[in-house]
């Protein structure tokens, strides 16, 4: 038993040392400019350089897109519909038909929010700056978050006490009295 608790332990140790390594070498990354994670639409992961380089073919069709949003004339699911119809979906597919029309909150915090298009990128609720190649401007990004935070004010409902609200109990049903 002594000996197995002692096998456990060093394993346990090489396993913490290794996720202690890994969470370094992806923080150096980051500080570096390097993004440490999947590409967005848009971009693609280029696997021999372990770079980030632009998709020639769903940038023009993102790029596009922004620019619909940033007139402020286009509805978050217009440019859902717009990108499904120019085959930028999600990746998983419906009984093989093909992928589904991306949900309408992933395009406001994946694409639409996203400061990766103009050149930086969020990584551990830090903002860096990306060696990788801008798709947009800053002017453009920032005309974009100009239109999503008017977009997404909450509305309310002043709320109106009442004064003998769930005070009452009906003494044959049991249920509250309002």
């Amino acid at each position: 038993k002594f000996s197995l608790n002692m096998a456990f332990c060093q394993s346990k140790y090489f396993v913490d040392s290794l996720s202690e390594n890994t969470k370094r070498g992806l923080r150096q990354k980051a500080l570096r400019g390097e993004f440490p994670s999947l590409a967005p639409v848009g971009y693609l992961n280029n696997v021999i350089k372990k770079t980030i380089v632009v998709d020639k073919r769903q940038a023009p069709i993102v790029i596009k897109a922004l620019e619909m949003f940033a007139t402020g004339n286009y509805r978050i699911m217009d440019i859902g519909d717009f990108l499904a119809r120019n085959g930028i979906t999600t990746r998983r597919t419906l009984k093989g038909k093909g992928g589904l029309p991306i949900p309408t909150d992933q395009i406001t915090h994946q694409i639409l929010t996203n400061p990766f298009y103009y050149g930086h990128f969020r990584y551990l609720g830090e903002i860096h700056e990306g060696v990788h190649t801008p798709i947009i401007t800053k002017k453009l990004w920032d005309k974009i978050q100009e239109v999503v935070k008017r977009r997404s004010k909450v509305i309310t409902k002043q709320r109106i006490p009442k004064p003998f609200l769930g005070l009452f109990r009906c003494g044959q049903c049991g249920f509250m009295i309002t």
